[in-house]
């Protein structure tokens, strides 16, 4: 990818899944990374195996649900390395429930990762690309969409609709400012997410490989190719767009 080496970068959720496939592409690109995730994660292991001794790859613990936490983490960034030059608001959760049994915590914590989550981490970052230019990229979903089926996910449809339409708002915006925002849409994806969902319903899963032309899920890495190529000097004319990632799902 034209113009990621040596790029500082920042991936939030960039632990696992997406993510960290987001990451690895990342890294054999040549960039500086950030794996900005929970505590809780593995983060730094993830990291000081990445690294082989190159420093590239660096572990910040953040909450994206804090706007503290955000800015605490971006302001680090910029100490210890200079500049950001990119960040990827990856961060996220889906609770499935039917919308009667759905409750006030869950929704709201839905509600705080995938949407306020988003906003603040796109917030916080580009404050410090202003003048300077930088890449904003935002991760959607088929759910932004469609209505997914036979999965019950209204929470999380609701969040990813919005996190799409962000996109283009923050991209018109802060477009006079050298920021590029985008979204990527994927598909349903080879995540560990994915991979209890098969395990406890195998039967939803041969229904979702029924609903994709190309009969099978996404992988990480295809995903994470997506997300390079906005990040990188090869989309400088796309801004406030989403490229889905889908396999051509609910286009028959």
């Amino acid at each position: 990818m034209e113009g990621l080496s040596d790029k500082t970068i920042v991936v939030t959720g960039g632990a696992g899944g997406i993510g960290l496939a987001t990451v690895q592409r990342l890294v054999t690109a040549g960039s500086r990374v950030v794996i900005a995730d929970l505590v809780s994660s593995n983060g730094e292991s993830i990291a000081t195996e990445l690294n082989e001794g190159r420093g590239m790859v660096h572990f910040m613990p953040v909450d994206v649900t804090s706007v503290a936490s955000l800015t605490k983490v971006a302001d680090e960034v910029v100490t210890r390395f200079g500049a950001i030059d990119g960040v990827v608001a990856n961060a996220g959760i889906a609770v499935m429930s039917e919308a009667f049994a759905y409750n006030e915590a869950s929704w709201r914590q839905t509600m705080g990762v995938n949407l306020d989550g988003a906003f603040f981490t796109a917030q916080s970052f580009a404050r410090h690309m202003r003048g300077r230019g930088g890449s904003v990229v935002l991760i959607s979903s088929i759910a932004a969409r469609s209505v997914v089926q036979p999965e019950k996910c209204a929470a999380y449809g609701a969040t990813k609709a919005a996190v799409e339409h962000l996109a283009a708002l923050l991209g018109v915006e802060w477009a006079r400012d050298g920021i590029r925002v985008n979204a990527v849409g994927p598909g349903r994806t080879e995540t560990p997410m994915i991979e209890r969902i098969a395990k406890e319903s195998p039967e939803m899963v041969a229904t979702w490989m029924e609903q994709v032309p190309i009969g099978r899920l996404i992988r990480p890495e295809e995903v994470a190719n997506a997300v390079a190529f906005f990040l990188s000097d090869l989309s400088s004319g796309c801004n406030g767009t989403t490229l889905m990632v889908d396999g051509g799902y609910d286009k028959t």
